[in-house]
């Protein structure tokens, strides 16, 4: 009867249990205690990456998207057309013509800037004198403004005063058309490398100063010759960075667009796949096609990439076994 008396007491009073300390008391949680959970918090500080995402790139390639479906040329409201414009960009031989041109910089940029940085990179990972203020001088072509460099090199490679077509007539050489059909796409791919061999060269020499010398000192005393040694060695040690330098590139490459800008502006058969972009959309105002013409850009950038980065993953896959 006593021990009863006492649970019934003992569950009347629920300030007997509180004094007691039996039971602590549970605070009631505010939202920004919530918030400031590890749980909860992590997903707080991605919130402005994500709302930049979502306004600057999926807002508009959605609506890109939907514009590729329409007949719109500002003048008129947009048509729907459905697949009409993927069919007349597909059928046209300019796009095709325009693409070609695009691989073959891409093609003819990457192969240069690989083959010049890493020739650069072998050079100055040896100590010498004076090879930091050389170092920061080969870095200063990634500091110029795109733009301001196809303007400099246009002015550099002019036919009648250029500088290097003077240079030429000095040494006995006739002057070269720099710009001209069949020459010109040659000249935009060289501005190109020219612009970001630094970029090639600085990435290949931190990768060099970073590969393990044990490896190479057996096989110096197992009799191994320098270009047995870089290409069993340091060639496959480096194969991840190549292909980041390759995939990264092929994305800028896709969408080259200064050096057309200031030189060409996309004549002497020198029109590449994102100059017709702006050509249909700004000059033609056929905001439809210029939206297809980026849309099929797109997917075919995704595709070469994915391809890159599944090689790259394989390349990353070796280095670490």
């Amino acid at each position: 009867m006593a021990n009863n008396v006492s649970v019934a007491t003992w569950q009347a009073e629920p300030s007997i249990r509180e004094r007691s300390g039996d039971y602590p008391k549970v605070r009631e949680r505010t939202f920004w205690s919530v918030l400031s959970d590890d749980k909860y918090y992590k997903w707080l500080l991605l919130v402005p990456l994500l709302l930049v995402l979502i306004i600057f790139m999926l807002y508009p390639l959605l609506y890109c998207l939907w514009y590729s479906f329409h007949e719109f040329g500002m003048v008129k409201a947009a048509t729907f057309i459905g697949f009409e414009n993927y069919r007349d960009v597909l059928r046209d031989g300019e796009f095709w013509l325009a693409l070609g041109r695009t691989g073959i910089v891409l093609v003819i940029s990457i192969g240069a800037e690989l083959s010049i940085g890493m020739a650069v990179a072998v050079l100055f990972n040896r100590e010498f004198k004076g090879q930091n203020p050389i170092r920061g001088f080969i870095l200063l072509p990634l500091l110029i403004a795109p733009l301001a460099v196809s303007m400099m090199w246009n002015f550099f490679l002019q036919y009648d005063f250029g500088i290097v077509n003077m240079v030429f007539g000095l040494v006995g050489i006739s002057k070269v058309s720099w710009f001209a059909p069949g020459v010109g796409l040659y000249t935009i791919a060289a501005i190109s490398v020219w612009q970001w061999v630094p970029f090639s060269i600085f990435v290949l020499l931190a990768g060099l100063k970073s590969l393990p010398r044990d490896s190479f000192e057996a096989a110096r005393v197992d009799g191994a010759g320098p270009w047995y040694t870089f290409r069993r060695l340091t060639l496959p040690n480096l194969a991840p960075l190549i292909m980041i330098i390759v995939l990264l590139r092929t994305m800028w490459l896709v969408r080259l667009f200064d050096p057309l800008y200031g030189t060409t502006r996309g004549g002497a058969d020198t029109e590449l796949l994102d100059w017709q972009i702006y050509r249909n959309t700004f000059v033609y105002f056929d905001i439809g096609r210029g939206s297809t013409l980026a849309i099929i850009s797109l997917f075919l950038t995704m595709i070469v990439c994915g391809i890159l980065f599944n090689q790259l993953m394989k390349a990353l896959a070796a280095t670490s076994e």
